[in-house]
């Protein structure tokens, strides 16, 4: 059996509060302020109907023309590629993760995005739908060396 003691005076308790108390001001300070996570717990994934689906849009601060233009059923591949794996990073970035849906079947909604910033044409939003629930999808450009981004823009 070992007994072990330790003397604590009143330096030694002032200074194991002052760490404790700069360490947490340290995680307050330099803590993301909106981590994906925390924006996607904020956005009702909703998306059965067709309002849920613009609403859940919105959320994220795009307006679209209120019927989508195309539904298509897509499988979700088993494995990741790399170009499904750096497509899956742009989900991240918005608090989602298909990973979790590899192998299964989802819908893929597609909205023309009205107000995309200096690009008023041509720019749509992809919702992937599973379950009645948005798991992720994309925005992009269809003009010439146009772009792709998840629902949140790096």
């Amino acid at each position: 059996m070992f007994i072990w003691s330790v003397k604590l005076n009143r330096n030694l308790i002032w200074g194991i509060c002052a760490v404790l108390c700069l360490s947490i001001g340290a995680i307050a300070v330099f803590s993301p302020k909106e981590s994906a996570d925390v924006l996607k717990n904020s956005i009702d994934t909703a998306a059965k109907t067709t309002e849920q689906q613009v609403s859940f849009l919105q959320a994220f601060g795009y307006e679209v023309e209120p019927q989508p233009v195309l539904i298509e059923e897509v499988i979700i591949p088993s494995d990741f590629d790399e170009s499904y794996e750096a497509y899956n990073n742009y989900q991240k970035l918005s608090g989602f993760d298909l990973s979790k849906y590899k192998g299964c079947r989802a819908k893929k909604y597609t909205y023309n995005v009205t107000n995309y910033p200096d690009q008023p044409k041509n720019v749509i939003a992809n919702i992937l739908v599973y379950n009645g629930k948005a798991i992720g999808g994309d925005i992009s450009s269809a003009e010439l060396n146009g772009f792709v981004h998840g629902f949140v823009k790096e």
